[in-house]
């Protein structure tokens, strides 16, 4: 099989995973009787336990066909308890149990992967990929999304199994991914020593500032699984036009993205997405028209969508620039997950003394504050750049 093929039928089926897997299973745990707090922790524990996997564990397993492969299996394992856990009475502890379970083992993959595809592929054609990879993916959820909305309401007399048949299909199609990105692994065996080894090592200021940013972006999801499920009362079919159209938005304006990043720079386009969605989430709390949320939710999809390009971009070119390459991206990786679980939590904790509308404001207030960090986080200039810079000035 052909090696962009492979890496765009993995896109297309982990992508198809995520729709009947996750797009709905934070409204799963709302309805079935999660507290503000729990959907918070929702969001919390998994990036939580995806940080824990990479600072502890992750980087020290080498890059090999049996890694990836036994990560897989407990992966896989964790989503098949997860589904079958929302038939339980109470409910809510397992399926966070096992989602991290599955947090811990996804990031072995998760940080392998870029590792694996480096030894094939090279560092000119991974913004390529990556945005191919997105309109791949921006493509299956739209009309996946669609779709699997109006099944979980057509079925909803036999609420939470039509969830569970959901999630069923999307363990088949992560399976599935898994084995095809294994078979570019590396065959050899090499033994794995468990010890501590000390996290962060291979951070800069780059990535700490772009972990910052993560935190501001992490603090919105729980927040629009409040306003839309227990506040509004939307139905899945009502949710999933929300990712019907940032789909279709984002197909259309992420080539114009990929070309802007070409002519201005990563990081121009990176942080005029952090911006875009930082203020789109400013009068969220006030708006009921749905029409006018699906317009938002439509903007917030394109700027989610560029920003992960952007990211993954950046990551693969700044790993050059290190002397351990699967420290790095365990730590880029690491960053970016506490980032994650920290921005849940302080939506967790806005939310208990603060109407919804205001948490709104006062996070994108927060995280415009945290962009603005951009400039006192830059890299210093280096003796051979200062040398160079003198030497042109005479």
């Amino acid at each position: 099989m052909k090696l962009t093929t492979r890496i765009y039928m993995d896109a297309a089926l982990q992508n198809m995973k995520s729709v009947s897997f996750f797009t709905f299973l934070q409204v799963l745990i709302a309805r079935l009787g999660a507290s503000n707090f729990e959907i918070a922790l929702s969001n919390s524990l998994p990036p939580l336990f995806c940080a824990l996997s990479l600072a502890f564990l992750t980087r020290q397993l080498p890059v090999t066909r049996g890694v990836f492969l036994v990560s897989g299996y407990i992966r896989q394992l964790a989503f098949l308890c997860m589904a079958f856990a929302a038939l339980l009475p109470h409910p809510i502890p397992f399926l966070l149990f096992f989602w991290c379970i599955n947090a811990v083992a996804v990031m072995i993959t998760g940080a392998q992967q870029p590792a694996i595809m480096r030894r094939w592929i090279a560092p000119d054609e991974f913004p390529k990929i990556f945005s191919n990879n997105k309109i791949i993916g921006i493509i299956i959820v739209t009309f996946g999304s669609f779709g699997i909305g109006q099944y979980l309401d057509a079925f909803d007399w036999m609420f939470p199994k039509n969830y569970v048949i959901s999630m069923l299909l999307g363990c088949l199609a992560t399976f599935a991914g898994m084995s095809l990105i294994a078979e570019l692994a590396p065959k050899e065996r090499k033994p794995i020593r468990l010890t501590w080894m000390k996290p962060f090592q291979e951070c800069d200021r780059k990535t700490w500032w772009m972990g910052l940013n993560n935190v501001g972006i992490a603090m919105v999801p729980p927040l629009f699984v409040i306003y839309h499920v227990n506040v509004l009362k939307l139905t899945n079919s009502q949710i999933a036009y929300f990712v019907v159209i940032a789909g279709i938005v984002s197909t259309l304006l992420l080539p114009v993205a990929r070309h802007c990043m070409e002519k201005f720079g990563m990081m121009k386009v990176y942080g005029t997405a952090v911006i875009g969605m930082a203020l789109a989430v400013l009068p969220y709390g006030f708006i009921h028209s749905f029409w006018l949320l699906l317009v938002i939710q439509g903007w917030v999809g394109v700027c989610l969508a560029v920003h992960e390009v952007a990211s993954q971009t950046i990551m693969m070119k700044e790993a050059s620039k290190h002397r351990k390459e699967m420290a790095y991206f365990s730590d880029f990786q690491l960053v970016m997950n506490a980032g994650n679980a920290i921005g849940a939590l302080f939506a967790g904790a806005l939310i208990s003394f603060l109407p919804l509308w205001g948490c709104f404001i006062v996070i994108a207030i927060i995280r415009v504050g945290f962009y603005l960090t951009y400039r006192s986080v830059k890299e210093p200039e280096t003796q051979e750049q200062r040398a160079k810079l003198h030497s042109a000035n005479g």
